[in-house]
């Protein structure tokens, strides 16, 4: 179990490392415990993704895409949540096996530490976005436009935890970020396939 102290501490450490300072990185339990522990962060994420798939359904009807009476609503959440455990392993179990030949191995375990534990504080943009289109107080348009941008920060903030937390060259910071990136489109992807868009 993660402990409400656990949590704040690395939040605590999220917000340092949002604002590129590297002392964010002792907030964090790096050691193998700590990064077992660190995948718990998924289901704290569960508001974030309950709130994604509830909007993404009515960006769908809102755009005639769907009837919500023929909506697969079983096929939908059964995909979202296959991707999203897909999505939570992919990286750090590419990044294990890469790891040793881009030079990162002995900063596997803290950078992997960091980006789950950062994923929460890098939620709550879109947990807010989520919350307003859902509510009706912004529109689909708008809805579309802020999450193109929270992705844009994100990509940034992504980049900033992995250059602090990896210490490593900025062609190899790149490339994991990328990496984590197009992992996450090509996920989205296929979770759309697999429940009919």
């Amino acid at each position: 179990m993660i402990s409400l102290g656990e949590i704040r501490a690395a939040l605590d450490g999220s917000w340092l490392l949002l604002r590129n300072r590297p002392e964010g990185m002792a907030f964090f339990d790096q050691s193998i415990q700590g990064f077992w522990r660190s995948f718990a962060v998924v289901f704290l994420l569960l508001p974030v993704f309950l709130a994604g798939g509830q909007a993404e359904k009515k960006l769908y009807f809102s755009e005639n895409l769907f009837h919500p009476d023929a909506f697969p609503n079983d096929s939908f959440w059964f995909a979202q949540t296959v991707g999203l455990g897909i999505d939570w392993l992919a990286l750090p179990v590419l990044l294990a096996i890469v790891a040793v030949p881009i030079g990162v191995s002995n900063r596997y375990v803290p950078f992997i530490v960091a980006r789950n534990w950062t994923s929460l504080l890098a939620s709550i943009p879109y947990l807010i976005t989520y919350l307003l289109f859902l509510l009706g107080v912004i529109s689909p348009g708008i809805t579309i436009l802020l999450s193109l941008t929270c992705l844009v920060v994100v990509v940034w903030y992504r980049y900033q935890v992995a250059r602090i937390a990896l210490q490593s060259t900025v062609s190899v910071t790149v490339g994991v970020v990328v990496l984590d990136v197009l992992l996450t489109l090509v996920i989205a992807q296929i979770v759309g396939q697999m429940w009919g868009t």
